[in-house]
């Protein structure tokens, strides 16, 4: 059974197939949709600011919403407002003045002040189960506390099941004093209480203050103080242009390490390094073990797992040849054994925010890189979308840059230029991914066109530490003889692991040997735990895999889907609420061959 889409005119676009663990996999489809973007001119299809973009599902309701966070282009003072948009039904609403513009601090209206900011991460900061985001703040030397530092929008909350927005909170972030001069933000948490800590990137101009990366703690109220000297080597924290920085589990120890990048310094001693602080297991939330898998001139860096072997591996956007470095496992005090850093094959200079992602839903994340550099002046590059072409889990990368119409649909040369940021996400609900794309010269919408299959039972599932539940979602084809369906879930914690699971019969059982969730299935229960089934959600917090619906798993053997059977389809995965280690379900879907 197909499920709906919202209908919207549709722009020529072109279907494609990779292969992926012997399956055939349809490529993404794209059609640009710009009706899906309301704002004003010059908030939405004709903003020609510098643009960064952080996602999430901010009032709870089962939609993902947008931040845009914006300046004026490259290494300028020029402020810009910022924009809120909500997702209503499948379109992106600015809203900034209705849930952004509250504030603690006199004078200002919060999104509506015009700020310099390059980068958004989001966040749940104090714990009270609503995402907040928190914005980097650079290049506003001498002004004050709340134009020059990092901003925290914290969530509101409903009242009366009306959903409130956000308020910016000056005393969340300490200060530094006139210049703090933040480039890059990753939010997670390193103390193992359950609570996130924020890591900011740093980058000194001559003559300036030079403070170096900050690392902040979580005081589990979303308060935040700057332990960066007790907790991490000034080696650790050392940036003469640091730009981007991610928190996730590098080595696999149950503990999360921060890797950065540092560019170009232009003061006497300036470096260029991607680099991994290790976070001590035994004394979490210390670092002692500092690596450097990478020189060259890295301007941004992302984690995630490229090859499929559950290990997090590197893409870093260099001024040379953007690099991707594959994670081989670790070494014998627990550092990350880094393959050689590899380049795309294709590649046309500068470039800045990356991201490893699955598109396509077949289990192989694609690694997508934009154009515009920081700080070098240029719209003439095009954004990079490198179709990952995996065949086995756990073997090297085949990655294909999808480009002009014939490759990437409607996504033609001209669109692909010129690219400051890319957010990548589910705008209208249907289980694919969409894109918005912000460019030098204005914001562009597509709309990726793959169905699902299945009917979702068993309610939502219980929220875990993101504040959201798990949600369960079925792609492809439920005719049996096509042989192609793939299993997603999303909304799961960041860097965790788990499995699906699968049964004739549904059930709901509550709490499961101890787990926090429901458990939708019951009966013979099968498995996917075969070699390269068993997933780790990345720092995009959720699992893909496309299955064989002709060894579909039991208990003692696999069989073969035939038609008029419903098999119910579940998650199952790690998580851990305060500190403490737990586990627990998405919903269930329910697919009936046909």
């Amino acid at each position: 059974m197909k499920l709906s889409r919202l209908s919207h005119a549709l722009l020529p676009a072109a279907l494609f197939a990779s292969v992926a663990s012997g399956q055939s996999v349809d490529w993404a489809e794209f059609s640009q949709d710009n009706s899906r973007l309301m704002a004003a001119n010059d908030l939405g299809v004709n903003d020609n600011e510098e643009k960064d973009y952080a996602f999430a599902d901010f009032d709870q309701d089962g939609y993902i919403d947008l931040v845009s966070v914006r300046k004026q282009p490259f290494t300028s003072q020029g402020r810009r407002v910022n924009v809120l948009f909500m997702n209503e039904g499948g379109t992106l609403v600015d809203r900034s003045m209705q849930y952004a513009s509250a504030t603690d601090v006199p004078g200002d209206d919060g999104f509506l002040t015009p700020t310099n900011d390059r980068d958004v991460a989001v966040g749940d900061l104090n714990g009270d189960g609503w995402l907040d985001f928190v914005t980097a703040t650079t290049l506003t030397p001498n002004a004050s506390k709340e134009l020059s530092h990092p901003r925290a929008y914290m969530n509101l909350g409903e009242v009366n099941g009306v959903w409130q927005g956000f308020v910016y909170e000056s005393a969340r972030i300490p200060s530094w004093g006139t210049y703090p001069n933040m480039c890059g933000i990753a939010i997670g948490d390193v103390t193992g209480d359950g609570f996130p800590e924020i890591y900011f990137s740093h980058y000194e101009q001559a003559a300036d203050v030079d403070l170096n990366d900050r690392l902040l703690i979580n005081d589990g109220t979303g308060f935040f103080t700057d332990e960066s000297a007790a907790r991490m080597t000034t080696s650790m924290r050392n940036s003469a242009f640091g730009t981007a920085a991610e928190i996730a589990d590098m080595n696999a120890d149950g503990v999360n390490d921060i890797v950065t990048a540092s560019g170009l310094g232009t003061t006497a001693g300036g470096f260029t390094r991607t680099s991994v602080a290790y976070n001590n297991p035994n004394n979490e939330g210390f670092f002692n073990i500092l690596q450097e898998p990478y020189s060259g001139a890295p301007y941004h860096i992302n984690v995630g797992d490229l090859n499929a072997d559950g290990r997090l591996d590197i893409i870093v956007s260099d001024d040379g040849s953007d690099r991707y470095i594959l994670n081989q496992g670790n070494d014998g005090i627990g550092r990350v054994i880094w393959g050689p850093a590899q380049t795309f094959g294709t590649d046309d200079g500068f470039g800045s925010n990356n991201y490893i992602t699955d598109i396509d839903g077949d289990g192989f994340d694609e690694a997508v890189i934009c154009d515009v550099d920081v700080d070098i002046s240029g719209c003439n590059r095009r954004l990079h979308v490198f179709h990952n072409r995996g065949t086995v889990s756990g073997s090297n990368v085949v990655l294909r840059e999808e480009r002009s119409g014939s490759n990437f649909g409607a996504l033609g040369l001209p669109q692909l230029s010129g690219v400051h940021d890319v957010a990548i996400f589910d705008i209208d609900n249907d289980g694919d991914k969409d894109m918005v794309v912000g460019r030098c010269n204005g914001t562009l919408v597509y709309m990726n066109q793959r169905d699902l299959v299945g009917v979702d039972y068993c309610g939502s599932a219980v929220a875990n530490s993101t504040g959201a539940p798990a949600e369960m979602l079925v792609e492809g084809s439920p005719v049996a003889a096509e042989n192609d369906l793939t299993l997603r879930c999303v909304d799961l914690p960041t860097g965790t692991f788990g499995f699906f699971l699968v049964s004739l019969t549904q059930g709901a059982i509550n709490q499961p040997s101890g787990s926090q969730g429901v458990l939708c299935i019951s009966g013979a229960i099968g498995r996917y735990v075969a070699p390269g089934q068993i997933l780790n959600s990345g720092p995009g917090g959720e699992f893909t895999l496309p299955i064989d619906t002709t060894a579909i798993p039991q208990p003692t053997t696999n069989v073969a889907a035939m038609v008029g059977e419903t098999y119910n389809f579940t998650t199952w995965f790690r998580d851990s609420v305060l500190g403490i280690a737990t586990s627990n379900f998405s919903n269930a879907v329910a697919v009936t061959f046909r």
